[in-house]
C-alpha cells in the first residue's frame, strides 16, 4: 500500500476533496481515487473523509492506493533521464501540496537531478542528471544555449506573417507577479527572441512550432500575447472569454522536443532528437 501525502493550500480553489485530491495527485486515475474513498482510505488530519467533505485550508490529507503514480519516461542511461511531464504537475513542491516532479525524482532510489523546468500547466519533455558529469554538462548546456527546445501550441487568431523570429524584451511586473513584454530595452529588461512557424490553422485559432532562441520565465505565453496571439487555455496571459467560448479547460502548450548538444560526458547524445506526442 502507497501512501500520497498533501498540505490543502490556503485557497484550494475546489469544493470537494474528491476535486481536490483529483489536482494534487493527477497521475492518479479516476478509479484508484473512487476505490480509495470506497474502502475509506483518504484521512483528513489522521481523521477518515468522504470524497464530498471540503478540502480544509492547511489540513493534511493522505490517501492510501496499490496504484504507483509514475512519470511517463521517454528515454534514461547511466547518465541520463528524460521524462514527459503531464500538464498539472509542479517541478517543485509548491503551495498546492500535491505530487511535484522534484518529489518524483527524489522518491528514487539514484534521485535524479532536475536541469530545467516547466510550467505546472505546460507538459512535455523534461531533462534530469543522474551523477554530477551529466548534470554540469546539462546546465551549461541549457546556460549556453546549445540545445535546441521546441514546442507546439494553439493560439488565438492567425499570426502575419505565419513565420518569423519575433524580438522583444521581457521585465517581471511585481505588482501583478508575471512577466510583461516591452518594446524597448531598459536595466530590467531581458531581449527574448521566439522563432515561430504556422502549421495549421482552424477557424480562429491556429497551431504553432515554436523554438526558444532565448529562455526566460514564460517566455511563450507572454510574447505571443504580447502579439495579440494569446495561447489557447492561458487565462494569466490569454483571453479568458475566448477560452471560454472554446470550453478549454487546459494550456494548450507542450514542449515536445529535444536535440541534446551538451558535449562532454553526454558526448555520445550530441544530434540526438527526442520528441514526444502533443496531446492536444
Amino acid at each position: 500500500m502507497r501512501v500520497y501525502t498533501a498540505r490543502v493550500p490556503q485557497q484550494p480553489g475546489e469544493k470537494t476533496l474528491a476535486a481536490y485530491l483529483q489536482h494534487a495527485f493527477p497521475l492518479l486515475p479516476a478509479f484508484a481515487l473512487r476505490d480509495a474513498f470506497a474502502r475509506r482510505d483518504v484521512k483528513i488530519d489522521g481523521v477518515r473523509a468522504a470524497q464530498g467533505d471540503a478540502p480544509v485550508p492547511g489540513a493534511v490529507v493522505q490517501l492510501y492506493t496499490e496504484w504507483e503514480a509514475e512519470l511517463p519516461i521517454v528515454y534514461e542511461d547511466e547518465h541520463i533521464l528524460i521524462i514527459d511531464k503531464p500538464a498539472g504537475i509542479s517541478c517543485q513542491d509548491d503551495g498546492r501540496g500535491g505530487m511535484s516532479v522534484q518529489g518524483w525524482l527524489d522518491a528514487r532510489e539514484d534521485r535524479p537531478r532536475l536541469c530545467h523546468r516547466l510550467d505546472n500547466q505546460t507538459c512535455g519533455l523534461l531533462l534530469a542528471a543522474r551523477d554530477e558529469a551529466a548534470e554540469a554538462c546539462l546546465l551549461t548546456a541549457f546556460r549556453e544555449r546549445t540545445l535546441t527546445k521546441v514546442y507546439e501550441c494553439v493560439v488565438k487568431g492567425r499570426l502575419q506573417p505565419p513565420a518569423q523570429i519575433a524580438s522583444a524584451y521581457i521585465v517581471r511586473d511585481e505588482r501583478l507577479g508575471r512577466m510583461r513584454v516591452v518594446s524597448h530595452a531598459s536595466p530590467e529588461a531581458k531581449e527574448i527572441r521566439t522563432q515561430y512557424e504556422t502549421v495549421a490553422v482552424s477557424g480562429d485559432v491556429s497551431r504553432l512550432r515554436v523554438t526558444l532562441l532565448t529562455g526566460r520565465m514564460h517566455q511563450i505565453r507572454a510574447h505571443l500575447a504580447a502579439l495579440q496571439h494569446p495561447i489557447l487555455g492561458d487565462d494569466v496571459y490569454g483571453d479568458r472569454a475566448f477560452n471560454q467560448r472554446h470550453r478549454t479547460r487546459r494550456l494548450m502548450l507542450c514542449a515536445c522536443e529535444v536535440t541534446l548538444n551538451a558535449g562532454g560526458c553526454l558526448s555520445y547524445l550530441d544530434g540526438r532528437t527526442f520528441s514526444v506526442r502533443v496531446p492536444f
